[in-house]
């Protein structure tokens, strides 16, 4: 599969950039063990240096949001040199409390130390750098709110001495507890960052996204421009499209998660109307050789009328069309064409009308001639859309800026994709971003920081505010914990126009997501796994 080109450019540059979490098990103050080995030596070993990291960091502070009350962040540690270790090398993490009054005056902040009781290592302090490696294992630090007042908290760990001050051996953790607000919940208006998300109902509840709760903020200061629940259209999956061999019909083939989730509307999809959002479902191949790429006439009419009763039935805001896996090629299907797929967005707008949303995800070769009319049967594709957007999001590789309007940039994805005919470019977004999974090398930290937005905004190429993001996910203890909140964050940054790296970290804002929700229980508890399916 293609990659994105560009991206190893800045891979000097963007050695330290990374997006990673961690969390638990009560701190305590120890001091440093020398167990096995020694620490790094700038003078035995030349110009070999070891640093103390986070993924979630470039530098060595390292911010967190959480509300008061309960809930929960994790961020992760680790040991990194220039070069390989000659010996094995043991460190212990401590915190260090005499660093906090230093880190106020640098910083210009009044800070206050965070008790031990609201921070925990469960993987412990100890980092064992191998011998012949530069990195060590990633471990978890987490972050409780449980018993703090509103205000700013900083926890500075270490792995040098008792008295010694080096910032390249210390990270900063710095914690802002806010109370809660009117307001909270109320949805986030799309005006600078209109969300599109997706949820597959195959593994969680739709009511996850009422907790993906985000603040932005002035990055030096205090000023905050909104905070609230974010996700503008709301796609379900997984649909699918399913040939019925005995009587040749294409289906529509809800399968039995979203057959639950679509008979208790009430629980599951109204309360998210309720906020405005708009909810869809989003339909795909079914891996049996029958897509939207191959249907006949008849087929169309059949399957858009299955289409237009499920959406009238359960009261959903409209229809996604992204054509994966079907499997084309099959034994005794029809080949793909490129009049059939056209002809079903025309059938299903005309029979949904102009208050149902249809939007499109482009990918691969069935959208590859939505540029060309006379490939399309003379249907202009983008007249029948109220939006598309790129569909390329794996997060086995880097993020793909998909810009129809400037494919020759250095920056833009190797995946190509040419105006949609009649789709005005407000209309279509360039960006769907992958939720990556932790980074465990320099390399993979490289291609999840997608800094060439940068570039793209500040040249004025961006043609909306529209972002769409791979299916959400809640808080679970696997190899997303520590990563894919601070990925979503730093993803909403990069794509703001009014951020800090747009407007420097002065006049530009951040964004951080606010962890609290998703990580309080129904039973009030705090936990992993809320909003897995319930049924």
């Amino acid at each position: 599969m293609k990659t994105n080109h560009k991206l190893f450019r800045t891979i000097g540059a963007m050695l330290l950039a990374a997006t990673v979490l961690a969390g638990f098990t009560a701190c305590e103050t120890d001091t440093v063990e020398q167990n096995g080995g020694k620490l790094p030596d700038k003078e035995a070993i030349g110009s070999t240096y070891g640093q103390l990291r986070s993924n979630a960091t470039t530098g060595n502070t390292v911010e967190m949001l959480l509300t008061a009350g309960t809930g929960f962040v994790t961020r992760d540690f680790y040991y990194q040199q220039t070069k390989p270790a000659l010996t094995e090398t043991t460190l212990t993490l401590r915190i260090d409390e005499s660093l906090v009054e230093g880190f106020n005056a640098a910083n210009g902040v009044e800070c206050q130390l965070l008790p031990t009781a609201n921070c925990e290592f469960p993987d412990g302090q100890i980092l064992d750098l191998a011998a012949n490696s530069q990195r060590s294992t990633a471990k978890r630090i987490r972050f409780l709110a449980e018993g703090l007042t509103a205000g700013e908290y900083l926890l500075p760990v270490t792995v040098v001495a008792d008295g010694s001050t080096d910032d390249s051996q210390t990270l900063y953790y710095t914690l802002t507890v806010r109370y809660p607000q009117p307001g909270d919940n109320e949805l986030h208006d799309g005006s600078d960052l209109f969300f599109v998300f997706y949820i597959n109902t195959n593994d969680y509840q739709p009511l996850l996204v009422q907790d993906y709760l985000l603040e932005k903020k002035l990055a030096r200061g205090s000023t905050v421009a909104w905070y609230g629940t974010i996700g503008n259209i709301i796609n379900l999956r997984t649909v699918s499209i399913k040939y019925e061999e005995t009587s040749g019909r294409a289906m529509l083939n809800l399968g039995s998660d979203m057959t639950y989730v679509l008979e208790h509307a009430s629980k599951y999809i109204w309360p998210l109307q309720e906020q405005g959002r708009k909810v869809c479902i989003s339909l795909e191949g079914g891996g049996t050789g029958l897509g939207f790429c191959n249907l006949t006439d008849e087929q169309i009419a059949d399957f858009v009328a299955q289409v237009k009763a499920v959406v009238e039935t359960y009261d959903l805001d409209g229809i996604n069309l992204w054509d994966r896996n079907a499997g084309y090629g099959m034994e005794g299907m029809p080949e793909p064409n490129t009049t059939s797929y056209p002809k079903l967005i025309q059938a299903i707008r005309t029979a949904l009308g102009s208050d149902k949303l249809l939007t499109l995800t482009v990918y691969e070769e069935p959208t590859a001639t939505f540029w060309d009319t006379e490939a399309t049967g003379g249907i202009k594709v983008g007249e029948y859309l109220d939006y598309a957007w790129s569909g390329y999001n794996k997060n086995t590789e880097a993020v793909q800026l998909l810009d129809p309007w400037h494919p020759d940039e250095s920056y833009v994805s190797a995946y190509t994709q040419k105006p949609i005919a009649g789709l005005d470019a407000l209309k279509f977004g360039c960006i769907n971003f992958p939720i990556f999974p932790v980074a465990t090398s320099e390399e993979e930290s490289i291609i999840q920081t997608p800094d060439f937005l940068v570039e793209w905004i500040s040249n004025g190429l961006r043609p909306n505010n529209i972002i769409v993001f791979d299916d959400l996910r809640t808080s679970l203890q696997d190899n997303y914990e520590t990563a894919w909140d601070i990925t979503f964050a730093s993803c909403c940054t990069y794509a703001d126009n009014d951020s800090r790296y747009i407007l420097g970290s002065r006049n530009g804002y951040a964004y951080r997501f606010d962890n609290h929700e998703l990580t309080t229980l129904p039973t009030g508890l705090i936990g992993y796994g809320k909003w897995q399916k319930d049924w």
